[in-house]
């Protein structure tokens, strides 16, 4: 890790008799950790002193910082040249600093009823286990909603059937099948909670329609065996980000795991001496499976010979600044669209699945039964597995009927 020889005066000019300069090097001490360049430090620097010096000639001393001192500051229009999304990052990365030093006080709580009411909806799912990715999925449907619906006087109280009914009919036609499903879903589980609040009388949720979605229809989209180590084959595995991605397409082809099963597994999840990996899987589900030596070596390579030194658990971190550990399956899923890329494999839909799918149809060819399968893929429903008969060209010829004519 390079160490940060940031000496400049004419830099520090601004911050030199500021009481915030302390806060700034703290902020820049913590980026000089992570991971990032000299440059982006100088550039942390340079803004906050700007900060500060409007902060100065905005109001007389301390008086003029608050929560929202920082959110006026970049607001202000002969200023905004300077604001790219690293700037912006790092004056609310130094608003926190200040935050948990007790400079300043945190966000004021919200008085907007529309968030007031989602904000408890969205603790009344998280209560009940849902993920914060999932939440964010519900108000980006659900917030809309209310912002349409709302009303100052009765708040969700007035609303009926042929409302809800309108109200989907309507915003369905800007998405797709699956999206729309997905909406549907979220409105579901609001008008749910909104019963049982007492917001509204009637059970609307029975309201809300059904989007067709005929399942099993398509095919899964696997990989030949060929294709598949083409794939493992580009990664190079001398650099860091090749050991890592590496061992990442190991676990989605070997075991079949889900992005996001990728991105939350830890280093306590791995028992070495039996060989043995727990699964945080879908739903809350937790699982134990083997370990296959080839994974087990890939993941022992990266952590010795490019990991970072962190006390976080989490086993995967971005290679680049600030080399955080993975919060979302986002990035398992871009590393498996790179890797699909660089072998030239293409025509598959979800990038990542195709491996679990890869390994579902190389499992039936092999013999295995559809229990078996849905038992190594951990699906909640058995029934699910049944997409992958259709991809047993053998056992599917045993069930077809002879052509008329076909021994002339």
């Amino acid at each position: 890790m390079a160490t940060f020889n940031i000496s400049d005066e004419s830099l520090w000019r601004r911050l030199e008799a500021s009481p915030y300069k302390a806060f700034v090097q703290k902020l820049v001490s913590s980026m000089e950790t992570e991971g990032y360049s000299q440059s982006s430090a100088r550039s942390v620097i340079y803004i906050s002193g700007r900060f500060v010096e409007w902060l100065e000639e905005s109001g007389p001393g301390s008086s003029a910082l608050d929560y929202s001192a920082f959110d006026r500051f970049l607001k202000v229009p002969t200023l905004s040249h300077l604001f790219g999304h690293g700037e912006r990052k790092a004056l609310r990365r130094l608003r926190a600093i200040m935050v948990d030093a007790g400079i300043i006080g945190p966000a004021p709580a919200t008085t907007d009823p529309i968030d007031v009411t989602f904000d408890r909806f969205a603790n009344h799912l998280l209560h009940h286990g849902y993920l914060p990715k999932s939440i964010i999925a519900f108000g980006s449907f659900c917030k809309p909603f209310l912002r349409e619906v709302w009303t100052c006087s009765e708040g969700i109280a007035h609303l009926r059937a042929p409302d809800i009914l309108s109200y989907v009919e309507r915003r369905a036609a800007r998405y797709s099948r699956s999206s729309a499903s997905l909406m549907c879903c979220c409105l579901r589980g609001f008008l749910r909670y909104a019963r049982a609040e007492g917001l509204v009388e009637a059970d609307l949720a029975l309201a809300v329609p059904k989007v067709r979605n005929v399942k099993q229809a398509g095919l899964p989209c696997y990989m030949s065996t060929e294709q598949l180590e083409a794939v493992l084959a580009g990664c190079n595995r001398a650099t860091v980000a090749g050991k890592r991605d590496y061992a990442i397409l190991l676990l989605l082809a070997r075991l079949g795991l889900r992005a996001v099963e990728v991105a939350r597994l830890t280093l306590d999840a791995i028992d070495w001496r039996e060989g043995l990996v727990r699964i945080d899987g879908k739903g809350g589900k937790v699982a134990t499976m083997p370990l296959p030596d080839d994974v087990g070596m890939a993941i022992i390579e990266y952590i010795r010979g490019g990991r970072p030194r962190t006390r976080a658990r989490t086993l995967f971190h971005l290679i680049e600044a600030p080399r955080s550990p993975f919060t979302s399956a986002t990035p398992v899923i871009l590393i498996a669209r790179r890797a699909l890329h660089r072998a030239g494999v293409t025509g598959l839909g979800r990038k990542s699945h195709s491996f679990r799918h890869t390994l579902a149809t190389n499992l039936i060819r092999a013999g295995a039964s559809l229990n078996e399968i849905a038992q190594v893929l951990r699906h909640q429903d058995a029934d699910t597995a049944r997409i992958y008969a259709k991809v047993d060209v053998e056992s599917l010829r045993t069930l077809s009927l002879p052509w008329p004519g076909g021994a002339l």
